[in-house]
């Protein structure tokens, strides 16, 4: 029986790997790049009604620079906060969803799109650096049930990464090496104007 579940398993998320539908690489194995498939399931319902981009797709282009934030708290909003270079500039887009990420997402209910200008792109780029994103491993070994869980993805150079964090402002983001991470994060959500900051059961998250 668990020989079948196994099988199972690995047939959906190899199947997933493959839908051309699907916001993020599915991981068949640990060391794998991507996320599991029920993150791919979780975390792209809140992209799709956001109608993010694919980032994944995007790698296919090598001088697209791209980098997305997402916060999805289990108690409050979906937000997404995106950037992409423009030659020494950088755009960037933010959305948030009216529900609850842990259950119904909800609906679309603000949309900022603006240009950054020279000081905050340069800011943005040192953050970047500093963060060596592409060399940070797709998940640490802190995880719990509910709380908020946070996802930075990446395109440059032809290359694409992902990497998730459960409650990345709770339990030692010091001793986690996240300091990097969540000064990334808060950049991209002041810079974001949105109206509403990151909160779980109210609480702000950062």
């Amino acid at each position: 029986m668990k020989a079948i579940v196994l099988v199972s398993a690995l047939w959906l998320a190899a199947a997933l790997a493959f839908d051309g539908a699907s916001y993020f690489p599915i991981k068949t194995k640990p060391g794998d790049e991507g996320v599991t498939a029920f993150q791919c399931k979780w975390y792209g319902k809140s992209l799709l009604r956001m109608n993010e981009p694919r980032l994944p797709e995007l790698a296919k282009d090598v001088s697209a620079d791209v980098y997305r934030f997402m916060i999805l708290p289990t108690w409050g909003n979906s937000i997404v906060v995106r950037v992409r270079r423009h030659g020494e500039l950088y755009s960037l887009s933010a959305r948030r969803l009216d529900g609850q990420a842990g259950y119904d997402p909800g609906r679309l209910v603000e949309t900022k799109d603006l240009e950054l200008g020279v000081d905050d792109s340069n800011a943005l780029d040192t953050l970047i650096h500093n963060l060596n994103f592409f060399r940070l491993p797709t998940e640490d070994d802190v995880r719990g049930e509910d709380g908020d869980e946070w996802i930075i993805e990446g395109v440059s150079q032809g290359k694409y990464h992902v990497a998730t964090r459960w409650c990345a402002a709770s339990y030692g983001p010091e001793k986690r090496n996240l300091t990097a991470f969540l000064a990334l994060c808060r950049f991209l959500l002041d810079k974001s104007t949105l109206s509403e900051r990151p909160k779980n059961k109210g609480h702000k998250l950062i």
